[in-house]
Formats: structure tokens, C-alpha cells, sequence
């Protein structure tokens, strides 16, 4: 939800569009911030695929989606929590 704080993960309202390891008070892993790179659709799709295989380091323990579907699911979902969708065409 917006507004929502930090927990074991950082919020993840608005992530879509956003660049990876930004959010100032979380303490993400050293590989994360190192990845740096804008979490568009494509790339949020390969991490959700296994994180720990597209960002070797990350503290993340989920250990991924393998079915497409889900990860479009999932994906859709973060793109509909944001005040800045990113566009679907």
C-alpha cells in the first residue's frame, strides 16, 4: 500500500520505473545497490525468475517464479501500485 514502510524487503510501492537499490532508508545487499539498474518490465521479470541467479549477492530468499504467468501477475500487480504506471503497450 502507499505509504507503506519497510520491512524485511523494501516497499514496493511505485518499484516499476525506479532504479534498483534506491530507497535511502533500507539497507539493501552491496549487489543491489551495484545492480542500479531501472526496474522496467523486462528486468523486474528476470529477477522475479530467480533472484539470486540475476543479482548473485542479493539478500533476497525468495527463490523465483518459474511459470510466466505468475511472474506477468505479479508484475501487472506492482505496475497498478504506483502513482506512475509504466506504460503496457
Amino acid at each position: 500500500a502507499k505509504g507503506g514502510g519497510n520491512k524485511i524487503g523494501p516497499a514496493l510501492w511505485g518499484v516499476l520505473g525506479r532504479k534498483a537499490g534506491s530507497i535511502s532508508d533500507y539497507k539493501y545487499s552491496k549487489a543491489m545497490v551495484a545492480h542500479g539498474k531501472t526496474w522496467s518490465f523486462k528486468e523486474m521479470n528476470e529477477f522475479l525468475t530467480k533472484p539470486k541467479d540475476w543479482i548473485k549477492g542479493t539478500k533476497m530468499t525468495f527463490v523465483g517464479l518459474k511459470k510466466e504467468t505468475d511472474r506477468a501477475a505479479v508484475i501487472l500487480y506492482m505496475n497498478n501500485n504506483t502513482d506512475n504506471p509504466l506504460p503496457t503497450q
